[in-house]
């Protein structure tokens, strides 16, 4: 008997984390399945990673030498071979009707190479791209009046070797995709896409999905779980975030907030434990108490369903994590939970858009600490107002808290985001780049660099137990 056709081949190429599954094809995969899609889905970053000699550029706290396109070209593709040759090579021999790839500020430039290898071995196969960097080449080319002249060499090789780009949503848009394929149909009639044409092609925006307790629960069964070193599997209960921080390019990405039913959530844990045998999860959405009656409901069915299940999160800083609440999320299985803190200076908290009161954040780390579960804590250096008796609020912070804080999740310089609003609006904060970073009044990356020094060093101080490295 012949095998069926393989419609779509979904990759995640390097560099990615190599601790857990892909979290994004796997939720693809098992809702193209539903609407009769046959995938197969490829962990690319975790395969180099098996073979790579040099295990130090795997460490996605410090991604440049994937993201700065001289160092990739410098340091990881000398190393590669004829690794991406073979990887084309493997994925044609699989006769798709398409390949998609997930594309990544840390992925792309491996992604690139990858399609224009498969296009020069098979120049008909179709090639897709969709993720967080769509989005933002989107907005660069509408700022561009949709031409490629004067755009950077990255964006015009993805619109050279890749045939449709989408943005936001795949589940629905790549079945539209592929039947327009399977018809020889343009991609001009499909929402939320861009492709080229002559010039850049953007279609309408497409309308975010309204019921995500139709998605089904992720498909992890392209994966060798035994591979990989984190023994917990990552889950999606959200999408979006309630908070604006004006760092963060999550809000204007998503849009909107929205998150499955208390009920579903459970159903997909259920469904996940009984496939994979496996009881541990890392919810992996931007907060998990964006809305605190059903983060309670969702500790109470997981209570009543008395499945012993263990999970960490992250979650925002607001009044509603009470001491009851907290004790019955220990009681449901949380291990440990990820603030972002960000500064211990009310007045850049105030700048970032974080609504937070730190003294209100002391009590939900001290509370949290004494319901049993893990406080961990995210910073950020360098935010363009922070001034230095800012940074020694943040050090003062870390010192007088020091035995309510677990861990350091991420300490990182602060980067200009593209989206976000600071990305938005440089000349408000008089930013300006240069070659080595950006600079404006109160900031200038010897500064962040020092600071981020300093943090490190008291950090280290004060949290013996745990080695704090900082991303610049």
């Amino acid at each position: 008997m012949q095998p069926k056709q393989i419609d779509l081949v979904l990759l995640m190429c390097p560099g990615w984390g190599y601790m857990q599954p892909p979290v994004g094809i796997s939720y693809l995969k098992s809702s193209l399945a539903a609407s009769g899609v046959r995938t197969i889905c490829l962990d690319l970053s975790r395969e180099l990673y098996n073979d790579f000699d040099e295990k130090k550029y795997w460490d996605l706290n410090f991604p440049e030498h994937f993201i700065v396109p001289a160092l990739f070209y410098r340091d990881i593709l000398p190393r590669l071979g004829d690794q991406i040759q073979k990887w084309a090579q493997r994925i044609i021999g699989m006769r798709p009707k398409a390949v998609g790839m997930s594309l990544f500020v840390s992925s792309i430039n491996m992604s690139i190479l990858l399609a224009k290898q498969i296009k020069k071995l098979s120049p008909n196969m179709v090639i897709i791209g969709g993720g967080a960097e769509v989005t933002k080449i989107k907005n660069r080319v509408m700022r561009n009046k949709y031409n490629l002249e004067g755009l950077s060499d990255e964006t015009r090789e993805l619109f050279n070797n890749f045939d449709v780009l989408v943005d936001g949503e795949g589940e629905e848009a790549l079945p539209e995709i592929l039947e327009a394929v399977d018809s020889n149909k343009t991609f001009k009639h499909i929402n939320g896409v861009l492709y080229y044409s002559g010039k850049v092609c953007i279609t309408c925006e497409r309308t975010l999905l309204k019921n995500l307790d139709a998605v089904p629960p992720p498909d992890f069964s392209d994966f060798n779980l035994n591979d990989y070193e984190m023994k917990r599997l990552p889950i999606v209960t959200s999408r979006g975030c309630v908070n604006k921080c004006t760092f963060c390019a999550e809000s204007p990405l998503w849009r909107t907030y929205r998150y499955l039913s208390a009920e579903k959530v459970v159903a997909d844990i259920k469904h996940i434990v009984k496939r994979y045998g496996v009881n541990f999860f890392e919810i992996v959405d931007s907060t998990l108490n964006g809305n605190i009656d059903r983060l309670e409901k969702i500790c109470e069915l997981i209570i009543a369903s008395k499945i012993p299940l263990r999970w960490s999160a992250k979650a925002t800083l607001n009044k509603g994590m009470t001491k009851t609440l907290l004790k019955k999320m220990a009681q449901a299985g949380c291990l440990s939970l990820s603030y972002g803190v960000e500064s211990g200076s009310p007045r850049v908290l105030k700048d970032m858009r974080k609504n937070i009161d730190l003294s209100c954040a002391v009590n939900i780390l001290k509370d949290t600490k004494e319901a049993g579960i893990e406080g961990n804590c995210f910073f950020m250096i360098g935010y363009p107002t922070e001034k230095e008796e800012d940074f020694q609020l943040t050090l003062d912070f870390i010192n007088n808290n020091a035995a309510l804080i677990n861990q350091f999740d991420h300490v990182t310089g602060c980067h200009i985001e593209e989206g976000s609003y600071l990305g938005l609006n440089c000349d408000k904060y008089g930013i300006e780049f240069k070659e080595d970073g950006w600079y404006c009044q109160d900031n200038t990356p010897a500064i962040r660099k020092d600071r981020l020094r300093r943090f490190r060093d008291q950090a280290r101080k004060v949290h013996k137990h745990y080695v704090c490295e900082v991303q610049q």
